[in-house]
Protein backbone atom coordinates (compact mmCIF):
# COMPACT_ATOMS: atom_id res chain seq x y z
CA UNK A 1 0.00 0.00 0.00
CA UNK A 2 0.83 3.71 -0.60
CA UNK A 3 0.02 6.64 1.95
CA UNK A 4 -2.40 8.29 0.69
CA UNK A 5 -0.81 12.12 1.83
CA UNK A 6 2.91 11.73 0.88
CA UNK A 7 2.89 7.93 -1.56
CA UNK A 8 5.35 5.94 0.71
CA UNK A 9 5.79 2.76 0.46
CA UNK A 10 4.00 1.33 3.66
CA UNK A 11 3.45 -2.55 4.88
CA UNK A 12 -0.41 -3.76 4.80
CA UNK A 13 -0.18 -4.33 8.58
CA UNK A 14 1.12 -0.11 9.38
CA UNK A 15 -1.96 1.72 11.08
CA UNK A 16 0.11 5.11 9.91
CA UNK A 17 2.59 6.30 7.66
CA UNK A 18 6.15 6.02 8.87
CA UNK A 19 7.23 9.27 6.76
CA UNK A 20 4.21 11.56 7.77
CA UNK A 21 2.38 9.93 10.81
CA UNK A 22 -0.55 10.32 8.88
CA UNK A 23 -3.29 7.47 9.67
CA UNK A 24 -3.93 4.65 7.08
CA UNK A 25 -7.06 3.86 7.60
CA UNK A 26 -8.63 7.71 7.07
CA UNK A 27 -8.74 8.18 3.74
CA UNK A 28 -11.73 10.84 3.73
CA UNK A 29 -15.15 9.79 4.11
CA UNK A 30 -16.47 13.11 5.17
CA UNK A 31 -14.72 16.54 4.18
CA UNK A 32 -11.52 18.09 6.19
CA UNK A 33 -12.61 19.83 9.30
CA UNK A 34 -10.09 22.50 7.96
CA UNK A 35 -8.93 21.87 4.54
CA UNK A 36 -4.93 21.80 4.49
CA UNK A 37 -4.67 24.00 1.25
CA UNK A 38 -3.01 25.03 -2.21
CA UNK A 39 0.43 23.41 -1.39
CA UNK A 40 -0.20 20.73 0.58
CA UNK A 41 -2.44 20.09 -2.01
CA UNK A 42 0.74 20.43 -4.61
CA UNK A 43 2.48 18.40 -2.39
CA UNK A 44 0.38 15.39 -2.11
CA UNK A 45 -0.36 15.55 -6.23
CA UNK A 46 3.67 15.29 -6.63
CA UNK A 47 4.38 12.64 -3.94
CA UNK A 48 1.82 10.46 -5.64
CA UNK A 49 2.98 10.87 -9.21
CA UNK A 50 6.73 10.24 -8.12
CA UNK A 51 5.58 6.99 -6.10
CA UNK A 52 4.43 5.84 -9.69
CA UNK A 53 6.37 7.81 -12.05
CA UNK A 54 6.64 5.76 -14.85
CA UNK A 55 3.00 4.27 -15.49
CA UNK A 56 1.86 8.36 -14.48
CA UNK A 57 4.10 9.22 -17.76
CA UNK A 58 2.80 6.43 -19.94
CA UNK A 59 -0.64 7.55 -18.88
CA UNK A 60 0.24 11.12 -20.12
CA UNK A 61 1.31 10.01 -23.09
CA UNK A 62 -1.74 8.06 -23.97
CA UNK A 63 -4.14 11.07 -22.86
CA UNK A 64 -1.78 13.59 -25.44
CA UNK A 65 -1.97 11.08 -28.25
CA UNK A 66 -5.57 10.49 -27.88
CA UNK A 67 -5.88 14.53 -27.77
CA UNK A 68 -3.75 14.92 -30.72
CA UNK A 69 -6.18 12.57 -33.18
CA UNK A 70 -9.57 12.94 -31.65
CA UNK A 71 -9.92 15.78 -29.14
CA UNK A 72 -12.85 15.50 -27.57
CA UNK A 73 -14.60 11.49 -28.14
CA UNK A 74 -10.76 9.72 -27.16
CA UNK A 75 -9.21 12.46 -24.92
CA UNK A 76 -12.53 13.38 -22.99
CA UNK A 77 -12.78 9.54 -21.38
CA UNK A 78 -9.07 9.22 -21.10
CA UNK A 79 -8.95 12.42 -19.10
CA UNK A 80 -11.43 10.70 -16.94
CA UNK A 81 -8.95 7.65 -16.72
CA UNK A 82 -5.89 9.73 -15.40
CA UNK A 83 -8.24 11.28 -13.11
CA UNK A 84 -9.29 8.46 -11.88
CA UNK A 85 -5.82 6.80 -11.60
CA UNK A 86 -4.72 10.18 -9.78
CA UNK A 87 -7.58 9.62 -7.21
CA UNK A 88 -6.21 6.06 -6.76
CA UNK A 89 -2.27 7.12 -6.36
CA UNK A 90 -3.68 9.32 -3.61
CA UNK A 91 -5.97 7.62 -1.93
CA UNK A 92 -3.10 4.89 -1.71
CA UNK A 93 -3.72 2.50 -4.24
CA UNK A 94 -1.04 2.16 -7.21
CA UNK A 95 -2.32 3.08 -10.08
CA UNK A 96 -2.34 1.35 -13.82
CA UNK A 97 -2.64 0.99 -17.12
CA UNK A 98 -6.38 0.02 -16.79
CA UNK A 99 -7.57 2.60 -14.71
CA UNK A 100 -7.18 4.83 -18.07
CA UNK A 101 -10.47 2.77 -19.64
CA UNK A 102 -12.83 4.02 -16.74
CA UNK A 103 -13.72 6.96 -18.75
CA UNK A 104 -15.33 4.88 -21.27
CA UNK A 105 -17.54 3.50 -19.07
CA UNK A 106 -18.84 7.12 -18.61
CA UNK A 107 -18.71 8.30 -21.89
CA UNK A 108 -21.50 10.44 -22.45
CA UNK A 109 -20.71 12.40 -18.95
CA UNK A 110 -17.14 12.74 -19.92
CA UNK A 111 -17.76 13.92 -23.20
CA UNK A 112 -20.02 16.72 -22.15
CA UNK A 113 -18.53 17.70 -19.36
CA UNK A 114 -15.69 18.60 -21.50
CA UNK A 115 -17.39 20.41 -23.90
CA UNK A 116 -19.52 22.44 -21.21
CA UNK A 117 -16.93 23.30 -19.33
CA UNK A 118 -14.84 24.04 -22.58
CA UNK A 119 -17.61 26.34 -23.59
CA UNK A 120 -17.39 28.00 -20.26
CA UNK A 121 -13.75 28.84 -20.08
CA UNK A 122 -13.68 30.18 -23.34
CA UNK A 123 -16.86 32.04 -22.95
CA UNK A 124 -15.42 33.71 -19.85
CA UNK A 125 -12.18 33.94 -21.77
CA UNK A 126 -13.42 35.90 -24.22
CA UNK A 127 -14.83 39.15 -21.70
CA UNK A 128 -10.88 39.07 -19.97
CA UNK A 129 -8.48 36.83 -19.19
CA UNK A 130 -9.63 37.49 -15.46
CA UNK A 131 -12.69 35.98 -15.89
CA UNK A 132 -11.17 32.63 -17.40
CA UNK A 133 -9.06 31.93 -15.33
CA UNK A 134 -11.72 32.56 -12.37
CA UNK A 135 -14.00 29.75 -14.57
CA UNK A 136 -10.52 27.20 -14.30
CA UNK A 137 -10.83 27.66 -10.48
CA UNK A 138 -14.66 26.74 -10.21
CA UNK A 139 -14.22 23.95 -12.49
CA UNK A 140 -11.48 22.07 -10.45
CA UNK A 141 -14.07 18.86 -9.56
CA UNK A 142 -16.70 18.36 -11.94
CA UNK A 143 -14.61 15.10 -13.27
CA UNK A 144 -14.22 14.00 -9.70
CA UNK A 145 -18.06 14.67 -8.90
CA UNK A 146 -18.91 12.58 -11.60
CA UNK A 147 -16.58 9.70 -10.75
CA UNK A 148 -17.60 9.35 -6.59
CA UNK A 149 -20.72 11.12 -6.43
CA UNK A 150 -22.37 10.00 -9.60
CA UNK A 151 -23.74 13.43 -10.56
CA UNK A 152 -24.81 13.93 -14.17
CA UNK A 153 -22.46 16.32 -15.90
CA UNK A 154 -24.53 19.64 -15.15
CA UNK A 155 -25.58 19.04 -11.60
CA UNK A 156 -21.63 17.82 -11.55
CA UNK A 157 -20.30 21.45 -12.56
CA UNK A 158 -22.61 23.49 -9.91
CA UNK A 159 -21.54 21.78 -7.03
CA UNK A 160 -18.05 22.32 -8.33
CA UNK A 161 -18.58 25.87 -8.83
CA UNK A 162 -20.55 25.99 -5.06
CA UNK A 163 -17.65 24.14 -3.27
CA UNK A 164 -14.87 26.32 -4.86
CA UNK A 165 -17.10 29.53 -3.96
CA UNK A 166 -17.20 28.60 -0.55
CA UNK A 167 -12.91 28.38 -0.32
CA UNK A 168 -12.26 31.12 -3.30
CA UNK A 169 -9.29 32.34 -2.21
CA UNK A 170 -7.93 28.43 -1.21
CA UNK A 171 -8.56 27.68 -5.02
CA UNK A 172 -7.31 30.72 -6.52
CA UNK A 173 -4.20 30.15 -4.67
CA UNK A 174 -4.71 26.43 -6.09
CA UNK A 175 -4.61 27.51 -9.45
CA UNK A 176 -1.79 29.99 -9.10
CA UNK A 177 0.13 27.01 -8.46
CA UNK A 178 -1.10 24.67 -10.71
CA UNK A 179 0.36 27.60 -13.59
CA UNK A 180 3.37 27.95 -11.93
CA UNK A 181 3.81 24.15 -12.02
CA UNK A 182 2.62 24.02 -15.42
CA UNK A 183 4.98 26.63 -16.69
CA UNK A 184 7.99 25.05 -15.22
CA UNK A 185 6.88 22.13 -16.95
CA UNK A 186 6.93 23.83 -20.24
CA UNK A 187 10.21 25.51 -19.56
CA UNK A 188 12.02 22.01 -19.26
CA UNK A 189 12.31 21.44 -23.30
CA UNK A 190 8.41 20.73 -22.93
CA UNK A 191 9.23 17.23 -21.34
CA UNK A 192 8.67 18.17 -17.85
CA UNK A 193 4.79 19.01 -18.78
CA UNK A 194 4.57 14.55 -19.06
CA UNK A 195 5.22 15.21 -14.97
CA UNK A 196 3.15 18.66 -14.71
CA UNK A 197 -0.08 17.17 -15.91
CA UNK A 198 -0.54 13.95 -13.87
CA UNK A 199 0.75 16.02 -10.91
CA UNK A 200 -1.86 18.35 -11.18
CA UNK A 201 -4.58 15.52 -11.28
CA UNK A 202 -3.10 14.56 -8.15
CA UNK A 203 -3.37 17.81 -6.66
CA UNK A 204 -6.73 17.85 -7.32
CA UNK A 205 -7.60 14.79 -6.05
CA UNK A 206 -6.48 15.60 -2.93
CA UNK A 207 -7.86 18.70 -2.94
CA UNK A 208 -11.21 16.87 -3.53
CA UNK A 209 -10.69 14.43 -0.84
CA UNK A 210 -10.36 17.60 1.33
CA UNK A 211 -13.08 19.61 -0.06
CA UNK A 212 -15.90 16.69 -0.55
CA UNK A 213 -14.74 13.34 1.14
CA UNK A 214 -14.94 9.95 -0.59
CA UNK A 215 -18.09 8.26 -0.51
CA UNK A 216 -17.86 4.29 0.74
CA UNK A 217 -18.81 2.95 -2.45
CA UNK A 218 -15.67 5.11 -3.83
CA UNK A 219 -13.31 3.55 -1.49
CA UNK A 220 -14.57 0.03 -2.42
CA UNK A 221 -14.00 0.85 -6.14
CA UNK A 222 -9.99 2.30 -5.40
CA UNK A 223 -9.83 -0.77 -3.79
CA UNK A 224 -11.27 -2.90 -6.60
CA UNK A 225 -9.94 -0.78 -9.05
CA UNK A 226 -12.87 0.53 -10.85
CA UNK A 227 -16.07 2.84 -9.82
CA UNK A 228 -19.08 1.09 -9.71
Amino acid sequence: MFCDRCGTTVPASASQCPRCAAPLAAVAIVPAAAPRGATAWISDGWNAVTANFWVFIALTLIYFAAGSTVPILLQAPLGFGLQWAALRQVSGRRADFNDLTVGFNLFPAAVLLALTTGAIVISASLCLLLPGLIAIALLQFPALLVLDRKLDFWSAIKESASMSQKHFGTMAAFLALEICVILGGALLCGVGILVAIPVMHAATAAAYIDLFGLREETKAAIAGGGPR
